[in-house]
């Protein structure tokens, strides 16, 4: 018997993915759980095991192709019916034909250094990325080669459109300003306690360690509130009208990647300190600007952590930021700087951090939005 193998739903709400390499080849035996295809989603690359033992039979796309999850991915043939028909021919007895579908003639893939986000975005542009001359290093090509040579193609106009990573946030980022109830809470925290732990774990740190900013020392800060709130540290309930309170802190960090906006995910914050933090901070951020993130590296987050203080030159004082399904809160900060404050009724300059507290209204209200803010400005401010 030949069982068709669709392409799953793994589990992130998959519409479809991208096929970057076969595995294994028609006329492979092959056992319940191996590896049989790279795929790439709308968020990270995976090796797809198959769901069951016996010989490929069919392997009806092609590299580059994408596929809608639910259509026949690939056809297996059970190995024990195999071995029968086999032991039949060697007996004397003529095995029935077996039918399968033709493989298909597989398309050269270009011989191009290329992330397999830019290389759909290239498809989706109808770039042949052969013709594109890489600005990156050893010879990568870049998201912005390609639109340079689509520029040099279409004269004046350039032509954009969302894909990959980028067209997956542009959809979470709808549901959530669509289904939630969202309140923005804005406040200020004097940072001279921040400043001051950076400066201290800087000096603990070996000069080898991973750079101190004051994102971990942020981090350990919410978690250590969050502890205390614990609706802000919960996902929504898609099964009922309800929430699930986490007792553990999974922290996702925005990360602003070359495909799009990523958000992995740092587990259990509230028992780590801050130097441990920053080193694991730097690692997944890192692994997200390599395209290299793992669908576990991008799952569980129970709160998220947008900075934009590595990005700002301009100075930042309020935003409005999406919060990150199913999560329930996600909290904003900027650069911390030098701005006018008044302390003990004398005006001075010093520095400061704005930040954004974003909730869904229908449950939490704004005296529990506001109770977690003065909880957390008295945690960073007496560190």
């Amino acid at each position: 018997m030949i069982h068709d193998f669709k392409l799953p739903d793994i589990g992130e709400g998959l519409s479809e993915a991208e096929l970057l390499a076969w595995l294994v080849e028609v006329g492979d035996s092959i056992s319940e759980g191996d590896d049989v295809a790279t795929i790439s989603t709308d968020k990270v690359n995976v090796d797809l095991p198959s769901p069951r033992s016996g010989v490929v039979v069919a392997l009806p796309w092609s590299v580059g192709d994408i596929i809608p999850v639910g259509d026949v991915f690939m056809r297996i043939e059970d190995s024990r019916e195999t071995t029968q028909e086999t032991g039949a021919s060697e007996s004397g007895a003529t095995p029935a034909a077996v039918t399968s579908a033709p493989e298909p003639v597989r398309e050269q893939q270009p011989n191009v250094r290329a992330a397999p986000a830019l290389r759909r975005y290239a498809k989706e542009q109808g770039v042949d990325l052969t013709l594109v001359t890489p600005t990156g290093p050893n010879g990568q090509l870049l998201r912005a080669d390609v639109d340079t040579f689509l520029q040099h193609s279409a004269g004046d106009v350039e032509r954009f459109r969302l894909s990959g990573a980028r067209l997956a946030a542009s959809k979470r980022l709808a549901e959530s300003s669509r289904t939630l109830a969202t309140a923005t809470q804005t406040f200020e925290v004097f940072a001279d306690g921040i400043v001051a732990a950076v400066s201290r774990l800087a000096d603990e740190c070996d000069d080898d360690g991973p750079k101190i900013t004051p994102l971990p020392v942020i981090a350990k800060c919410v978690a250590d509130v969050l502890a205390r709130h614990g609706k802000f540290n919960a996902t929504i309930d898609e099964s009922g009208d309800g929430l699930l309170l986490h007792r553990q802190v999974n922290l996702g960090f925005a990360v602003d990647t070359e495909a799009g906006l990523m958000v992995p995910v740092v587990r259990d914050v509230n028992s780590k300190d801050a130097a441990a933090l920053a080193a694991e901070i730097l690692e997944v951020a890192e692994r997200a600007r390599a395209d290299a993130l793992t669908l576990e590296d991008i799952r569980g987050a129970t709160f998220t952590i947008s900075s934009t203080g590595g990005l700002e030159r301009a100075t930042m004082v309020a935003t409005t930021p999406v919060i990150n399904l199913p999560n329930i809160a996600t909290l904003w900060v900027s650069r911390i700087t030098d701005r006018p404050r008044v302390v003990s009724g004398a005006l001075e300059a010093g520095p400061v951090m704005a930040c954004t507290l974003s909730f869904d209204h229908r449950y939490i209200d704004g005296a529990e939005g506001t109770a977690f803010i003065n909880d957390l400005d008295d945690a960073l401010t007496r560190i």
